[in-house]
């Protein structure tokens, strides 16, 4: 004779619980170093591209 369905679906759920390590976190590693902040050139260089591309399409729409 078979054993009791719930009792067969409790062990297999209780198995693979344990064996899933499921519950519990995975460790996270976080560097002591903070990322490098951006450069003050890096901003002004791209500020000043901008600048200069922006200006050349103000120019071509008011001399076109």
């Amino acid at each position: 004779m078979a054993d009791d369905p719930e009792r067969l679906v409790t062990d297999a759920l209780r198995a693979q619980a344990t064996s899933t390590n499921a519950g519990f976190a995975v460790p996270v590693r976080f560097d002591d170093e903070p990322p490098a902040p951006t450069s003050l050139w890096w901003v002004l260089g791209l500020a000043l591209l901008l600048g200069l591309a922006a200006g050349t399409v103000a120019a071509v729409i008011t001399l076109g």
